[in-house]
Formats: structure tokens, C-alpha cells, sequence
């Protein structure tokens, strides 16, 4: 157990050390000499360490006490949140890329985080060398030089700070900005605002990923979204699907070579069905916690004679292939349920930048080109209607680029099929056929197709539409014929 001289010493060095130079660096070096002015998240940042600073030196006048290592704890705890939070924003850019000014090649949102997990580590180490009890400060002990240098510092760099952030910030109700200004002293310069303080409207626990997830069973129509045509597909013929397909069918694709249907519900269930849709050939449902998470399948695409890509509607996806050798057994680990004749070969996510903050309904194949192509489902928050084209090689991004459509809102694209220099897309919500020029990335003709309950996907069979028709228990194909 160490004596109260010791403790003294060491809280009082590791309160100097924090003001002096993560909170007195930045404001006097980086503030004052550079012109650097705090966001509105870095001032969170460095008020936790002021506060934690503040802690060490009651425990430097008052001694080691539960009450005060509790505070320094907590204090420390949401720290360490708030710079996850200010990193989580930009340390997945782009190599280099960043926010402010960069120490040591880091930049200073990350020097938080490590800045609290030594706070956090050395209040750890800190309790386990007391022992089985905390030392005691005496009556008797002296206010030392090291406890009133430690003072004076964090006086000094309070005051600079507080001239910094009435200045800079202003007084209240001004909170500061998300994209501050150079530092100045200039009161024509400096810019107050209130244009941070959250509204009920912006609640929200997930921030910017606060979107609502696709429901596949409640998707409606909407007139608005129609294109303007005279054109409507012919009904060919309709077929059912197997009873025993387990829930509401949300993905379907075809091969013309190897005559084999996919179809994935949205309960993660993947069925390989003959050239009929009568016979179901194999099935499997996706293990959605194992490895990357996948849940609510949305699409479904042949990239092979034999083998699919299967996507979730949050872009993570799995790629299987039917082989009739293959034995359930042997799939353990990826699969929950089903039948001998599938193999699982990859598993993995889609990182987008346009379509990040959108879901999809949709995945096809560009065999010309060697991509998977998703269109985003449109939302009130992140309205964007964008094609995302993936590379089958590397599973990277290749390009990304806006939908041209003359709506007066963008649909809901439940299917896509991609046939030499089109893309067909299915829209759910104007039930219609789109044809999309995969140069110009715009739609150029559409068809009305009428008879139509829950449109969820489609593929091109033979030169003709097949457009499934997706209700719980009584999931359906309809056949159209192609519009030249």
C-alpha cells in the first residue's frame, strides 16, 4: 500500500499533465498561436478533461475518497464516448484524411480516446496498488509547491479557456458550431450559433442511421412515382410456388444454362427450384448471426450457372452454390435448417458511399461487366435513388451514380435484371416496368403491369418479364411478355 505522500505525488503529476498538455495545448498552442477554433464536440471533449482534472485536485486537498474516484470514473467514461463519438464521423476516411489539425500524424479527436483509456487505466492501477484499503489523508499533511503549481496551471488554462470559449462559442443559448471558423478575435468574424441544439425531430439514439428498416409485407403503392406511359405488359401465365416455401418471398433470379430458379424469403430462408417452380430442389436458411449479420433478404442474383449472391436489405450479403454432393452435415455453422445441396462460399458486406445511408430490395448481375448492381430504396430522410455497381471480383465499389427519372417521387425498386446495354428495375410502389440505360444511368421507357398485390422481384426468362408476386403461403410468378 502506498503512503499519502506518494499518492499525493502521483495525482497531483497526472492533474498537471492533463491540463497542461492535451487541454493546454489545444487551447493556447492550437487555439491561441494557430487559430484553431473548438467544434461543438471538441468542447465536450475537453470540459471532461477539465472536469477530470478538477476531481484529481479534490483528491489531491481531500485525499483518495470512493466518492471522488466514482466521479473520475464516470467523467472519464463519457469522455472516452465523446471522442468515439467525434471519431466515429471520420476515422474511416480515406488514408490521411481528417478533421482539424493532426499531432503526431493523429489527429486530435483520436488523441481523446487515448487520452481516457490512460485516465481509465491509470485509475485501475491506481486502486489495485492500495491494496485492501484506501490510504488516508492525516490533518496534518501540507499543501506542497507540486499541489500549487498543479493549481495555478489549471487556473491559467481555465482562464484562457474560458476567454476562448465566450469569444468563439458566445454565451448561452449559443452551444457552437459543427464546422467552426478560424479563431478571431474579429467580433465581425466570429459566428454564434444555435443551430446545434437538437429538436424532437432529431432525437434519435442512431443519428444519421436512424432509418427505418424495410418491411417487405406492407410496402404500398404510390401514383407519384409512376413514369408516364401508354405501354402495359401482357399477362402470359401465372404460376404458384410451393406451399412449403417458409414465409414471404422477396428474391428471385434464373439461370438460362444450368435451368434453375432462386428464390430467398425474407426470413433467410435460400430455395433452389427446377425450371417449372414446382420442384424444390434444395433449401437452406442462413444462420443470421454467424460471421457478418444477415437478416430481412432482400435479393437474390445468379453470378454463376450454379451459384447466387443473396443480399440482406442492409447490403451484407452471402453467396451460395447448389451442388447435389454437397451434404447438410457438412454446412454446420452457417446454415439454421435444410436440406442436402448447398454450399456456402462467401459471406461478407457491401460498403457503399452514396447508398450508405439507404437500404435495398434489389441485387442483379451484369455478366458484361463482371458487377453486382443495387438500387437504393428511397427514404424521407435520405431521399436518394442511386445505382451502386460492385465488383464480382474483389466485392469492392466500383462506381456509384444518381438514377435520371421524371417522377414526381422515386420508387421502390424490388427487382432488377440486367440484359446487355438495360437494366430492367420493377417498381414496387408504381408498378411498372422501367427500363434503364446502364450508360446514362436513365430510365428511358417504362410499362404499366396490372394484377399485381406485393411485386417483391423479378428476372427475364426466355425473353419474357417473370415478375414475382410475393404474399405469405401463397407466394406467385406471373410471366409477362418483353416490351422491344
Amino acid at each position: 500500500m502506498m503512503n499519502e505522500l506518494t499518492v499525493n505525488r502521483i495525482i497531483s503529476l497526472a492533474a498537471l499533465a492533463l491540463i497542461a498538455l492535451p487541454v493546454g495545448i489545444a487551447c493556447i498552442i492550437l487555439g491561441f498561436a494557430m487559430g484553431d477554433t473548438p467544434c461543438i464536440l471538441c468542447w465536450q471533449e475537453r470540459t471532461a478533461m477539465v472536469l477530470v482534472s478538477l476531481i484529481a485536485i479534490f483528491i489531491m486537498r481531500y485525499g483518495l475518497k470512493p466518492k471522488y474516484i466514482g466521479a473520475l470514473i464516470i467523467t472519464a467514461v463519457y469522455g472516452l464516448w465523446a471522442g468515439y463519438r467525434h471519431s466515429s464521423a471520420h476515422i474511416l476516411r480515406d488514408i490521411g484524411q481528417g478533421f482539424g489539425p493532426a499531432i503526431f500524424g493523429v489527429h486530435t479527436y483520436v488523441w481523446v480516446i487515448v487520452v481516457f483509456a490512460i485516465i481509465l487505466l491509470f485509475a485501475g492501477v491506481l486502486m489495485l496498488l492500495q491494496g485492501d484499503k484506501l490510504v488516508e489523508k492525516s490533518d496534518s499533511s501540507e499543501w506542497s509547491l507540486l499541489n500549487k503549481i498543479t493549481v495555478n496551471v489549471f487556473l491559467v488554462i481555465i482562464g484562457f479557456n474560458i476567454v476562448q470559449a465566450f469569444t468563439q462559442t458566445g454565451p448561452f443559448p449559443y452551444i457552437g458550431q459543427s464546422d467552426p471558423v478560424r479563431m478571431t478575435f474579429d467580433s465581425e468574424k466570429t459566428i454564434w450559433s444555435t443551430a446545434n441544439w437538437p429538436t424532437l425531430s432529431k432525437l434519435s439514439a442512431r443519428g444519421a442511421y436512424s432509418i427505418e428498416k424495410p418491411d417487405f409485407a406492407s410496402m404500398t403503392q404510390n401514383d407519384a412515382t409512376k413514369v408516364a406511359t401508354s405501354d402495359e405488359l401482357q399477362l402470359l401465365k401465372s404460376v404458384e410456388l410451393p406451399s412449403d416455401i417458409f414465409g414471404l418471398a422477396t428474391g428471385m433470379s434464373y439461370n438460362p444454362q444450368s435451368k434453375l430458379y432462386a428464390v430467398v424469403t425474407s426470413n433467410n430462408w435460400v430455395y433452389f427450384l427446377d425450371d417449372t417452380l414446382t420442384s424444390i430442389l434444395a433449401k437452406v436458411q442462413i444462420d443470421a448471426a454467424f460471421s457478418a449479420e444477415i437478416s430481412n433478404l432482400a435479393g437474390v442474383t445468379f453470378d454463376g450457372e450454379t451459384s447466387v449472391l443473396v443480399t440482406a436489405d442492409h447490403k451484407s450479403f452471402v453467396r451460395v452454390e447448389y451442388d447435389p454432393s454437397v451434404k447438410f452435415d457438412d454446412t454446420y455453422g452457417r446454415f439454421i435448417e435444410g436440406t442436402d445441396g448447398v454450399r456456402e462460399l462467401k459471406r461478407s458486406r457491401f460498403a457503399t458511399v452514396r447508398a450508405k445511408y439507404n437500404y435495398v430490395a434489389n441485387v442483379g448481375w451484369d455478366a458484361n461487366t463482371q458487377e453486382y448492381l443495387m438500387v437504393t430504396l428511397p427514404d424521407l430522410k435520405r431521399n436518394n435513388f442511386v445505382v451502386s455497381r460492385l465488383s464480382g471480383k474483389d466485392y469492392e465499389l466500383n462506381s456509384e451514380a444518381i438514377i435520371s427519372i421524371d417522377v414526381e417521387q422515386y420508387p421502390n425498386v424490388t427487382g432488377i435484371s440486367v440484359a446487355g446495354d438495360k437494366a430492367y428495375l420493377l417498381s414496387h410502389s408504381g408498378q411498372q416496368m422501367l427500363t434503364m440505360d446502364l450508360a446514362s444511368n436513365a430510365v428511358v421507357t417504362a410499362s404499366d403491369i396490372a394484377g399485381l398485390n406485393n411485386p417483391q422481384a423479378m428476372t427475364v426468362v426466355n425473353n419474357n418479364f417473370a415478375v414475382l408476386d410475393a404474399t405469405e403461403g401463397n407466394n406467385r410468378v406471373n410471366f409477362y411478355q418483353v416490351q422491344h
